[in-house]
């Protein structure tokens, strides 16, 4: 059994898959839109949807998240997504790297600083406001 994270957005998917290949360095497996849905009389797509993200399966070094946007008739509560946070461990470098490129637009929830279980470790919530737990390794 494996758990996965699973992403969803407000019609942000796409600029948030773009922030995570730059913070992470992640590379995009596979993403389908709404457009390339196959077409459902019972299920119409809104042309607003239609560049909307259904689902992207992205590499973030030896594992991978999904990410998709909500799709017609849904909206998510900002308060929904604060109950969950992605913790990241990695190197201190990379630690580094990622914590700056998300808190350009986010909050620094904790400053990258040296704690007791990690010699770099920081809480940044993203522009989308993901909580992004960024730990090195000792």
């Amino acid at each position: 059994m494996k758990i996965r994270p699973y992403l969803t957005f407000n019609g942000e998917c796409s600029e948030a898959i773009a922030l995570y290949e730059r913070a992470f360095h992640a590379e995009v497996l596979k993403t389908l839109r709404f457009s390339e849905l196959p077409q459902n009389p019972a299920f119409s797509v809104p042309e607003a949807f239609r560049d909307r993200v259904v689902q992207c399966t992205l590499n973030i070094g030896n594992d991978f998240i999904r990410l998709s946007d909500c799709g017609p008739g849904h909206d998510l509560n900002a308060q929904e997504t604060e109950r969950i946070s992605l913790a990241v461990e990695t190197d201190a470098d990379s630690v580094r790297h990622a914590f700056s490129v998300l808190a350009e637009e986010g909050q620094v929830g904790m400053p990258l600083e040296e704690t007791f279980y990690s010699p770099c470790a920081g809480v940044v919530f993203d522009k989308f406001g993901v909580m992004w737990n960024l730990v090195a390794q000792k």
